[in-house]
């Protein structure tokens, strides 16, 4: 059952039902009289596009139904004719998407630093000697970024080396893509503000839906050079929903104190994780990470775990057994607000002993 007072271990967002949400956007609609879109151009979706270019720092902004739409039309069009792009091997558009980029957009996609969530600007220029010593010519036009990295556990692309990327291909005339699918969990993290970290990029991709509630949509923002106009190239992909004025409701509001909330739930969570471990439980942080990390509890113990914590409305995620151990990747979201790190503690230690 979801409840309004349970806490969620797991998922970036709220874990709201199809009633909780369908409720909200009766609520939020009586309160705003918010104008529908047509096909996205319009309305409320206009005016969500100038709000989050407010907050990333940049001209424009531009609603995309998927992230993986807004990546490859970031790359697309920031790439021109030098159809090559740089990218993490880890990253969500080299391994999630199908080869969208390279069946749909005529790109070529290297990838560098295969296991590791950051690159460097050495990396960089080795494949730019390698693509320049052809004896056809294929340069790089733009590079991609993401962070956090979701195939390694929401770490942390290194941040000195992300703006000397940057600011080193501005040079060589290549322009930088910021997948910033979880942005917003990095800033809470890190202090540093979703403009800050936008800044060094031409464009950014901020998801809407996995931690602003919204059910479905994204945002691209970048100068208004690259993304008027680009509307058209967005239906020319299917990607022109015929009113996208719900997700525009739910994000804004979501998206508005969003910062402060979360900082409140990792304050909970640092509680948490510096009181429950003892001689047979453990929580390992991910290096350079953000909101997940790892609580190890013995096999013979965390049996009736879940089933317990339940009793109480605190949801754990599945689990992995390693050794002697039962592995839970716990993740850090807004319903930790619900609850108190002493309090978390004491039902986890309930739960383990009872």
């Amino acid at each position: 059952m979801n409840l309004p007072s349970s806490v969620y271990l797991y998922g970036d967002d709220q874990h709201l039902s199809p009633a909780q949400i369908a409720a909200e956007l009766a609520r939020l609609s009586a309160e705003q009289m918010p104008a529908s879109d047509i096909y996205g151009l319009g309305g409320v979706v206009e005016e969500v596009e100038a709000f989050f270019a407010r907050q990333l720092g940049k001209e424009r902004a531009l609603f995309m139904p998927t992230g993986t739409l807004a990546n490859q039309l970031a790359v697309r069009a920031l790439a021109g004719d030098r159809r090559r792009v740089i990218v993490q091997d880890v990253s969500h558009m080299y391994n999630d998407t199908g080869d969208a980029c390279q069946s749909l957009s005529n790109l070529t996609l290297l990838p560098l630093a295969p296991g590791k969530a950051s690159f460097t600007w050495a990396d960089v220029e080795s494949v730019l000697g390698r693509t320049e010593s052809g004896r056809v010519a294929a340069p790089v036009g733009a590079l991609s970024i993401e962070s956090p990295v979701r195939r390694l556990a929401g770490e942390l692309f290194d941040r000195s080396q992300m703006t000397d990327i940057c600011e080193q291909a501005r040079k060589r005339g290549i322009r930088s893509h910021l997948d910033g699918a979880r942005l917003y969990i990095a800033s809470a993290y890190t202090g540093i503000t979703p403009a800050e970290y936008a800044a060094p990029f031409d464009t950014v991709y901020v998801s809407l839906w996995k931690y602003f509630n919204s059910l479905n949509g994204a945002i691209l923002a970048g100068p208004k050079e690259i993304l008027d106009g680009m509307f058209h190239t967005r239906r020319m992909f299917g990607g022109a929903l015929f009113n996208a004025w719900p997700f525009a409701v739910l994000a804004r509001h979501y998206a508005s104190g969003y910062l402060d909330h979360m900082k409140n739930a990792i304050a909970v969570s640092e509680q948490f994780i510096q009181n429950v471990g003892g001689a047979d439980v453990r929580i390992e942080r991910v290096p350079n990470g953000t909101n997940i990390f790892r609580l190890i509890v013995p096999v013979s113990r965390a049996e009736k775990l879940r089933e317990r914590l339940s009793g109480q409305q605190v949801m754990l995620p599945g689990s992995v057994r390693e050794g002697n151990g039962m592995v839970f990747w716990l993740q850090v979201n807004e319903t930790w607000n619900r609850t108190t790190g002493p309090q978390l503690t004491q039902q986890f230690r309930d739960a383990l002993q009872g």
